[in-house]
């Protein structure tokens, strides 16, 4: 189990996990293991309160950590990525669908009303050079 994140969370982990300190966009995909079976982002942009600017970055984040799942994912395996729901979501999801056999939109019970938080799944990842 791999961890990436911005800041050392301070958690003792067991054996088999590990966190490393490191900004997604400078991640050398080489360098992070794998293949893994499930890539999972939780990323989200420093909210500015310009909604459209932060449903943007966020776009970013995911697109990112797309790049980064097709470089360590195993076929068949999974991806979930954290989206603010904007003009760049269909962009989004369509680039999952290129890579994806299934691609869902989830929006946890949780969420609060007037958040434009969602959940793309995609299960069964097909790479490209096979």
């Amino acid at each position: 189990m791999l961890g990436i994140d911005l800041s050392d969370p301070g958690l003792t982990l067991p054996a088999h996990a590990e966190i490393r300190v490191l900004d997604a966009f400078e991640a050398d995909p080489q360098s992070l293991g794998g293949p893994f079976d499930l890539v999972i982002s939780d990323m989200a942009p420093k909210t500015s309160g310009q909604r459209h600017a932060d449903q943007f970055r966020s776009y970013e984040l995911v697109i990112r950590a797309l790049e980064l799942a097709k470089a360590v994912l195993e076929p068949g395996g999974g991806f979930v990525a954290k989206i603010f729901q904007g003009a760049e979501f269909e962009d989004a999801r369509s680039a999952m669908r290129e890579v994806f056999s299934k691609v869902r939109t989830i929006r946890p019970n949780a969420t609060r009303d007037e958040s434009y938080e969602l959940f793309l799944v995609g299960l069964g990842f097909k790479p490209l050079n096979c």
